[in-house]
């Protein structure tokens, strides 16, 4: 379509697409294609082995986050990135925790004081150090001692364990009692030191630290504060029979645009659990009833992606149930980036960055949403083959929005060309618009 236009043998703006992921870089490279030469896709060594002199200088990275070229970014008007370099308030576990404490201290009237879990920023660098730490977060002992007169383990209060940085299901852990937690913290410092010393031994010989990144040297002490986040666990979630009452979070597509408004794509994701949860609800050992991560689940034999994936809209409940969900996940995540977004040392939206992101929520029985975490860069391909129309619906509605915001001047997009971007713009939903007065 975008080849008939009158502007279309001049290409107008050059994007880097280069992707780790296979899936990701075909359904992006299809998306961009759409433009015709308006838009020029390249490699990075594409780019830098051609004579670019003759473009109009505007310039996009959609690259990894760690290939982007952040000093240009930084200083050229003309220059673009599919992310925001400074994020680490929305996407670290107890940054995000800390900035939602913030934002509702300041507004109590929030849905975010119930669209969130309760919280606690949970920091140990030396198992022998667990009374000091649990102080910190004293309702977590509470709910541990209140447990050791429960008989019923169904009944007890239970909490979930997150490392503050991983993501994809690394790390994570339900517990219920004081003797539970020790375990799992020991047997993750030990893991920690076993990989410690593995890298000590890889350094041997090494002329250059930093070549490896910075790991430490040999002989330099390898305990460092680890930093996780306790959540208290909703352990009655909506569970439907349908799809054999497995627990199940809801995977929404979201994009961030420039100073920033952000958008929700329509089309979301149920994502399943392998194991029914009404049997194992107490059972914190059964991680197939308790994580609903499709990354976990694709490294066993018996994974069927059709009953692991689902879209939301044909879940088995009322359209009014649908709609109250969809519009609780809308305001929660409204508020979440108006709580990010005033917190300028952890979070910074350039005007000339656009960011995909994965958020996580889970739904109770009483069809409450709440959100679970927020993922950079999400993990596109767990979406899989038979879904893959929503991925691909989403990185158009995102490539459309850089087209309209960042690469095409109004003058040269046709009346074609625009039907085509706000068609694939149709299922992205505003849910925040915020204009930052200073310039990063």
């Amino acid at each position: 379509m975008a080849s008939n236009n009158s502007n279309a043998s001049l290409s107008l703006a050059t994007v880097i697409v280069e992707m780790d992921e296979p899936y990701v870089q075909d359904i992006l490279q299809k998306a961009f294609s759409k433009y015709g030469t308006m838009i020029k896709t390249q490699t990075a060594e594409e780019y830098d082995s051609t004579d670019n002199s003759a473009l109009s200088g505007k310039l996009m990275h959609w690259r990894e986050y760690e290939k982007i070229d952040w000093d240009s970014v930084h200083r050229s008007t003309s220059v673009f990135a599919n992310a925001y370099c400074i994020r680490k308030g929305l996407i670290r576990k107890a940054q995000m925790a800390f900035n939602i404490k913030l934002f509702t201290a300041k507004h109590p009237e929030s849905v975010l004081k119930r669209g969130v879990p309760e919280t606690w920023i949970f920091e140990l660098d030396d198992i022998d150090y667990l009374d000091e730490a649990l102080m910190e977060c004293y309702e977590v002992e509470q709910g541990m001692s209140y447990n050791e007169d429960v008989e019923d383990p169904k009944l007890c209060q239970q909490f979930i364990l997150k490392p503050s940085l991983t993501g994809r299901g690394a790390g994570i852990y339900v517990f219920d009692t004081r003797e539970r937690l020790e375990e799992l913290l020991e047997n993750e410092f030990e893991s920690d030191d076993e990989h410690d010393e593995e890298e000590e031994e890889e350094e041997e010989g090494l002329e250059a630290n930093n070549k490896n990144g910075g790991l430490l040297s040999s002989g330099q002490a390898v305990s460092q504060i680890r930093e996780w986040v306790i959540q208290r666990y909703i352990n009655r979630p909506l569970l439907l029979k349908s799809h054999g009452e497995r627990k199940f979070h809801i995977r929404t597509y979201v994009l961030a645009a420039g100073d920033l408004t952000v958008f929700v794509y329509r089309h979301m994701l149920a994502l399943f659990a392998p194991h029914p949860y009404k049997q194992s609800a107490g059972d914190l050992n059964d991680h197939r009833a308790h994580l609903t991560n499709t990354c976990l689940q694709a490294k066993h034999e018996e994974f069927d992606e059709s009953k692991a994936v689902d879209l939301f809209w044909n879940l088995d409940l009322s359209q009014e149930k649908l709609d109250c969900i969809f519009d609780q996940i809308c305001k929660i995540l409204g508020d979440t980036f108006a709580a990010v977004a005033s917190e300028s040392t952890s979070f910074q939206a350039w005007a000339n960055c656009i960011e995909q992101f994965g958020f996580d929520f889970l739904v109770d029985e009483d069809c409450n949403a709440y959100m679970l975490e927020a993922n950079a860069y999400p993990d596109f391909k767990q979406t899989g083959e038979n879904l893959k129309f929503v991925v691909e619906g989403f990185m158009a509605a995102s490539v459309a929005t850089a087209a309209g915001s960042f690469l095409l001047d109004s003058k040269h997009i046709s009346q074609d060309v625009q039907k085509m971007m706000d068609d694939d713009r149709r299922d992205l939903v505003e849910v925040f618009a915020h204009k930052n007065k200073r310039k990063w």
